[in-house]
């Protein structure tokens, strides 16, 4: 049984992401298309990882680290991500090694997950964990960049409120074709919106105004996952076709 299978009575948890260096949006994601397609791609579990093992050091905690990180994401929660990943980079310093998921995927998952959720305090922690795992200044930078946009964002809309203006557009929809044998979760933004069946389709508004719109799911195997998946909003109507 998958871990997804054993913990979702208890959780009803979120947010499940590859444990590699965030993606860089790819030049075909860019190309704003109405209808586009995806295919699997595999990811290595965190609770799939021995960490005492592989840091060979005889600390307790690192026992439930793995599990502690798949919560985290599963609860769409990037702050508690990045107090993973500072514990990790303890580990790591102590040890002289690194495991097969470190701290740095950890804090970079960490930090994509916050940019697509434009939540300004989320943003605002990691920062400051962030800083204090003294990363490499770029990844600084980049995050002082997405709060700023958000913080801008959260300005733009209270002064839209604030004078009564009109929506400036309609909600966007997207269209999901599961043509897998896989009941998959399906994430915007980093938030859960729609579980499909196999050979089902369902129907997903996008309410929030900002670009990219980043699609995400996940099924049954917790080593698959399809995405991220960009779109622009050129269209008010997409199809996404995951195979």
């Amino acid at each position: 049984m998958s871990l997804r299978r054993a913990t979702i009575g208890l959780a009803l948890l979120g947010f499940l992401v590859p444990f590699m260096p965030a993606q860089e949006t790819k030049k075909e994601d860019t190309d704003d298309k109405q209808v586009v397609d995806t295919k699997a791609s595999k990811r290595t579990a965190a609770a799939a990882v021995n960490f005492r093992k592989e840091l060979n050091l005889p600390l307790d905690s690192l026992s439930t680290l793995g599990s502690r990180i798949e919560a985290a994401t599963r609860k769409s929660d990037p702050v508690a991500l990045a107090h993973l990943a500072n514990e990790l980079h303890v580990a790591e310093k102590v040890s002289g090694k690194t495991a097969s998921v470190t701290s740095k995927a950890v804090i970079q998952e960490a930090a994509e997950l916050a940019k697509v959720r434009r939540q300004e305090a989320e943003m605002k922690a990691l920062l400051q964990v962030t800083n204090q795992m003294m990363y490499q200044e770029d990844n600084l930078t980049l995050q002082r960049k997405d709060l700023a946009l958000a913080q801008e964002q959260i300005k733009a809309d209270k002064a839209a409120f604030d004078s009564k203006q009109e929506p400036s557009s309609a909600p966007r929809k997207v269209i999901v074709n599961n043509y897998t044998t896989q009941i998959l979760d399906v994430y915007v933004n980093g938030y859960m919106k729609a579980t499909v069946q196999p050979g089902s389709t369902q129907a997903i508004t996008i309410e929030h105004r900002w670009n990219p719109t980043v699609l995400k799911a996940y099924g049954d195997e917790d080593s698959s996952v399809w995405g991220p998946r960009y779109i622009w909003g050129k269209f008010d109507k997409y199809t996404w076709n995951i195979n």
